[in-house]
């Protein structure tokens, strides 16, 4: 209502003149859904146990109240529930509270895509950032979304004079991987940030990579 109150006197300060029923109706339409998208709930993933694992089963839930925000529960390091915060058991809840590594919240539309909380690569492509090629060691590695295939790999490719490092999460990806001579797997809970490493583009087998 604030909102709604401030846009109107805001509108009318700058437009003093226009009086017609017809404009006042159109900026009060306007001032109301602005108002109204301002406190549109989010809309949040909502998974169970393994169905987390499965997008397939993976849904998107709005929540009920337009301050609730959303949540992905860990366990184990594995995703175990994700949803809107006031609609996940108490218990569960109560790991969100000390910002504990078993819970990862955030505030927009469908953020809550991590995956395992300690699946993480690095990130980048050295046409945007030139320390993906020379000093990938310097750059911050960061979680990966949900995996859906049984094992989570880091990759690093070379594309021309372009190296990209990131996440592969599907089994289509990774087996994409697997039959580039220029693609190279890591198991992303092995070695920390595995995909840190170089190798000779072209010198990759099939052999060399088990998935």
């Amino acid at each position: 209502m604030i909102q709604l109150l401030w846009c109107l006197i805001k509108y009318n300060s700058s437009n003093l003149e226009m009086h017609s029923k017809y404009l006042f109706l159109s900026v009060l339409a306007f001032c109301l859904f602005e108002s109204i998208t301002a406190y549109r709930p989010r809309t949040c993933y909502s998974c169970k146990g393994i169905n987390c694992m499965r997008t397939s089963r993976e849904t998107t839930k709005q929540c009920s109240d337009p301050l609730d925000y959303c949540v992905t529960i860990f366990d184990n390091f594995n995703v175990i529930q994700k949803g809107c915060s006031y609609e996940i058991q108490e218990s569960l809840r109560r790991r969100c509270d000390n910002n504990s590594v078993e819970c990862h919240k955030c505030n927009t539309d469908r953020c809550n895509t991590l995956g395992q909380a300690d699946y993480m690569c690095i990130q980048c492509d050295s046409s945007q950032n030139a320390k993906c090629a020379s000093a990938p060691m310097e750059l911050k590695p960061t979680r990966c979304g949900s995996p859906t295939a049984p094992n989570s790999y880091c990759f690093v490719q070379y594309n021309g004079k372009v190296i990209q490092r990131g996440c592969s999460r599907s089994v289509v990806e990774q087996e994409a991987c697997k039959e580039n001579p220029d693609c190279m797997l890591c198991l992303a809970g092995d070695i920390r940030v595995c995909n840190t490493a170089n190798f000779k583009p072209g010198s990759l087998s099939l052999e060399r990579i088990q998935l």
